[in-house]
């Protein structure tokens, strides 16, 4: 009779630990998701070559939780006087003026997705000089975005204790991502 007590407690003990090492290692990673967006936009073009800082479009990423994605109406601001400069890009600028010809946001499709029991908040990490290209890749050269890193708790930790590049210091005790 006691050791079916004991059953029950170790195996919840060996449940956990699993869960555990299953978020430590990235066995649940979407490391290399690159879903095919509504409107193909060039981070090549707007951060590479014109130099836009990311903050143009995802305005809220110093400010909030979330990075924020653009309205159309930002994007039309330029877009209304620029066409694009072969007739690949010109495609892509008539689906956004189709949406904002319509009065409709661009449903674009999240790449980086972090479970719903991690809490991220950008502006702490972009206000702490964390690049987006630390978490996000070589954004700027990607032809369509991908999630580069596996953004699983030990490659998060490995950052927060400084074994990053450039090195970040951080808490990296649980209550500081999972509250």
């Amino acid at each position: 009779m006691r050791s079916r007590w004991l059953a029950a407690p170790g195996f919840v003990c060996i449940a956990a630990l699993a869960t555990m090492l299953s978020a430590y290692s990235g066995a649940s990673s979407s490391e290399g998701n690159s879903p095919i967006q509504p409107v193909a936009f060039r981070h090549t073009i707007h951060v590479d070559t014109l130099k836009m800082n990311c903050l143009y479009c995802h305005f809220s990423a110093n400010k909030s939780f979330d990075p924020g994605l653009p309205a159309v109406g930002t994007c039309m601001g330029c877009h209304t006087v620029i066409a694009g400069s072969s007739e690949g890009n010109k495609a892509e600028i008539q689906k956004l003026a189709g949406f904002w010809n319509k009065k409709q946001p661009v449903p674009w499709i999240r790449i980086h997705k972090l479970p719903e029991y991690v809490h991220f908040p950008h502006m702490r990490h972009v206000n702490a000089g964390v690049t987006c290209q630390t978490c996000h890749g070589q954004i700027q050269n990607m032809k369509q975005v991908y999630q580069a890193s596996s953004l699983n708790m030990g490659w998060c930790i490995n950052c927060h204790i400084g074994q990053s590049n450039p090195p970040f210091r951080a808490r990296y005790d649980c209550a500081s991502c999972h509250y």
